[in-house]
C-alpha cells in the first residue's frame, strides 16, 4: 500500500491496518487524522476502520458524513460503500431504529451481492433479538442466498443472528451449535472481528446448554488467540470477554465480573451488550452462595442493577431480554411496574391449567397433588414449567395474574 503522504493514502492505509488486525498502529493513525479533515471517500474509509476498531461513536459520525457527502444513494455506495458500515455502527450503538432505515437505494451499491446481504442480516439482527425470530430466519437465509462470495463477515453475522434467534426462544442447545462455529477448536476465530462480538452470546449458550466445561475450553483457548494477535483489545471486547468469563465462572467466585469493567461508563457506547453484562451480573449477585444475611445484601445490591438492564432492553424493545430482567427483578422481590405481561393461558395445558388455578387459590403441592391424584414432584414440574410461559416468578403472583387474565 502507498505510504501514509496526505489524507487520501492515509485513509486507505488506515483500512488496511485495521483489516489485518494492527488494531494499535490503526487506532495512533486514526487519531492523527481526525474526523474534521475528512471526506468523501476518505471519511468513508476511516469511519469504517473505526467501526472495526470498536470505536462506535466516531465510526457514526465519520460514516455518516460519507453518506451526506454524496447526494445518490447508488452513487453513494459506489463511492466507498459506506451504507453497510454505517448500518452496523448504528447496531452496535443501540440505535436500532436508524439501521433500520433502508441501507442501499434502487441498483444495490458497491456489489449487489454484497450490500443487500448486510441490509438483511442487520435488519434479521434487530428483529431476532426483539423476538421476531420467524421473520429473522427468514432474513437470514434470504441474507446467505443473496451472498455467492461466501464473504466471512456476512457469514459469521448470519451466525450470530441464528444464535440470537435460539436464545431469544429459551433453546440454547441450537444457540450453541450456531455460535460454536464462529471459533475453530483452536480457538481461533472464523472472523477476525465480529467472531468476537459474540463470544458473551456463545458462553451464556453454553451455560444454558449444560456445555460449562466444553465453553470454558473454547474461551481461554480463543483468550490465547486474542492476546497473541491483539495485546490491545478494545473496551467493548474486554467488556464481552468479561461477561462471558462471569457467565462461565464458577458461581462462588468472588472476582468472576471485574469491577473496573463494571464500573467504566464508556460500556454504555454499546447499550445492548452493556445490558447484557448487567443482566448476568444481577442474576450472579441474586444467586451467589454465601450466608443469609450475605444474600439479602446482595439482592439489594443486583436491584439497580438489574433494573438498568431492563431500562435498556425496554429502550430497544428487546423482548425477550425484557421478560428475562423482569423475571430476575420479581426473584428479587421488586414489583415491576410496566411490566410487559405476556401470560397466556391458553399456551398450558389442561392440566396445567388446573394445577395453576388451584396454586393461585393458595393451595399447596401437596393438596393439589391429593385432589388430582398426582404425586407432589409432578406438581412441582407443572408449576416449574409454567410459571416462564406466564410470564411469572412464583405462585404468589398468580392471584393477580389470573384476576388480569378473567
Amino acid at each position: 500500500m502507498p505510504p501514509a503522504a496526505d489524507e487520501e493514502t492515509s485513509a486507505l492505509r488506515l483500512w488496511g491496518l485495521a483489516v489485518t488486525g494492527r488494531t494499535l498502529r490503526a487506532g495512533l493513525l486514526l487519531d492523527r487524522l481526525g474526523q474534521a479533515a475528512l471526506g468523501g471517500r476518505s471519511a468513508s474509509q476511516a469511519g469504517a476502520a473505526a467501526w472495526l476498531l470498536d470505536r462506535t461513536p466516531e465510526a457514526v459520525a465519520l460514516l455518516t458524513a460519507a453518506r451526506s457527502a454524496v447526494a445518490d444513494p447508488q452513487a453513494r455506495a459506489v463511492s466507498g460503500g459506506c451504507l453497510a458500515p454505517l448500518g452496523w455502527a448504528y447496531l452496535d450503538a443501540g440505535r436500532w431504529d436508524d439501521a433500520l432505515e433502508p441501507i442501499v437505494g434502487p441498483g444495490g451499491g458497491i456489489g449487489t451481492d454484497v450490500v443487500p446481504a448486510a441490509a438483511g442480516l442487520i435488519t434479521a439482527t434487530i428483529e431476532a433479538v426483539r423476538g421476531n425470530t420467524g421473520h429473522a430466519r427468514a432474513l437470514i437465509a434470504a441474507a446467505l442466498a443473496a451472498d455467492p462470495e461466501h464473504s466471512r463477515l456476512i457469514t459469521a453475522r448470519a451466525w450470530h443472528a441464528l444464535g440470537l434467534c435460539a436464545l431469544a426462544d429459551g433453546d440454547h442447545q441450537t444457540a450453541f451449535g450456531h455460535l460454536r462455529h464462529l471459533f475453530a477448536d483452536d480457538g481461533s476465530p472464523y472472523h477476525y472481528h465480529a467472531s468476537y462480538l459474540a463470544i458473551g452470546d456463545l458462553a451464556f449458550a453454553a451455560a444454558g446448554a449444560g456445555r460449562r466445561l466444553e465453553g470454558r475450553e473454547m474461551l481461554k483457548r480463543s483468550g490465547v488467540v486474542l492476546a497473541d494477535t491483539s495485546p490491545w483489545p478494545s473496551l467493548r471486547l474486554r467488556q464481552l470477554l468479561a461477561r462471558a468469563y462471569g457467565i462461565l465462572t464458577d458461581a462462588s467466585t468472588s472476582t468472576a465480573y471485574p469491577d473496573d469493567v463494571l464500573g467504566d461508563p464508556a460500556g454504555g457506547q454499546w447499550p445492548f451488550e452493556r445490558a447484557q453484562l448487567h443482566l448476568e451480573f444481577g442474576e450472579w449477585l441474586r444467586l451467589e452462595f454465601g450466608e443469609w444475611l450475605r444474600r439479602r445484601r446482595r439482592i439489594n445490591e443486583a436491584k439497580p442493577v438489574l433494573g438498568a438492564a431492563l431500562e435498556s432492553f425496554r429502550m430497544l424493545r428487546a423482548r425477550p431480554w425484557v421478560h428475562r430482567a423482569e423475571t430476575e427483578l420479581r426473584a428479587c422481590g421488586v414489583a415491576v411496574p410496566g411490566a410487559w405481561q405476556e401470560a397466556r393461558l391458553g399456551e398450558l395445558t389442561p392440566q396445567q391449567r388446573r394445577i395453576i388455578g388451584l396454586a393461585a387459590q393458595g393451595l399447596s403441592n401437596r393438596q393439589i397433588a391429593q385432589l388430582l391424584f398426582l404425586s407432589p414432584r409432578t406438581v412441582a414440574s407443572h408449576l416449574y414449567r409454567s410459571f416462564p410461559k406466564l410470564g411469572v416468578a412464583g405462585r404468589h403472583q398468580l392471584g393477580g395474574l389470573l384476576l388480569r387474565q378473567e
